[in-house]
């Protein structure tokens, strides 16, 4: 078992994921334990920034080999050391500030290795836009897709349990060279670990891809969609651990 699970690398979403509840937290990171003991990699994958990203983990000492950011337009060794990026070309950033000017009722974020940042026609690794209309939200997604879809991808995220105020939400837009499966497939590449040693679980429609990519898993509070991507689903990252040290 310990050279099998040697082979294995869990790349994990941390909100709704790693972190639903602070009662869970305690098992989940007692697991992680377990499973880097054994030779597992833990890599956490979030749309988080470095800076928030890096407060969550000394907040909960959370165990980590690899952290993937800004919804893999960034990885981190566990040093907290860049390895990897694909930016928003500046030009392209510039296009997409363009059309959400069209836009009412949102805010706009920029955000670069560290965290938000007033943008100054530099290149960006990701653009956050946060409205309380849904609607708005989804055509945001829906037409940044579309009329930029060489160059970016948007995700919006429904946050529910984890954020205090609920009633917003969030669009992120990366490169599309980024995307976290992107970036689970160029760590595997620098790691050199096949794409059958790959474990992915999360909650959320920007974990979709990497989801089916990997035959991954979900958390049973995921979205419909996200559950329907996934070959399993766990209660919480301690039995997702359980399941594959006992395989």
């Amino acid at each position: 078992m310990i050279e099998k699970i040697k082979k294995q690398i869990v790349c994990s979403d941390y909100d709704g994921t790693i972190y639903i509840t602070e009662e869970n937290m305690e098992k989940n990171i007692k697991e992680i334990k377990k499973y880097r003991a054994l030779g597992g990699k833990f890599v956490i994958v979030t749309g988080r920034s470095r800076t928030s990203v890096k407060g969550v983990i000394e907040e909960y000492n959370i165990p980590y080999d690899y952290i993937i950011s800004n919804n893999g337009a960034v990885i981190y060794n566990k040093n907290m050391e860049k390895i990897y990026d694909q930016p928003i070309k500046s030009n392209i950033s510039d296009k997409i500030l363009k059309y959400l000017k069209t836009k009412k009722n949102i805010e706009i974020y920029f955000y670069d290795e560290e965290d938000k940042i007033k943008y100054h026609n530099q290149e960006l690794l990701k653009i956050r836009i946060i409205t309380q209309d849904y609607e708005l939200a989804q055509i945001i997604e829906d037409e940044v897709n579309r009329l930029f879809k060489n160059d970016v991808i948007a995700h919006a995220a429904f946050p529910r349990m984890y954020y205090d105020n609920k009633d917003f939400v969030i669009v992120d837009i990366v490169s599309k060279k980024a995307g976290k499966e992107n970036a689970i497939k160029k760590l595997s590449e620098i790691l050199n670990i096949e794409k059958e040693q790959v474990v992915t679980v999360g909650d959320g429609r920007n974990d979709i891809e990497m989801i089916k990519k990997y035959n991954g898993y979900s958390m049973e509070t995921a979205e419909d969609e996200v559950k329907k991507s996934a070959s399993k689903i766990f209660e919480n990252i301690a039995d997702m651990l359980k399941h594959l040290e006992n395989a």
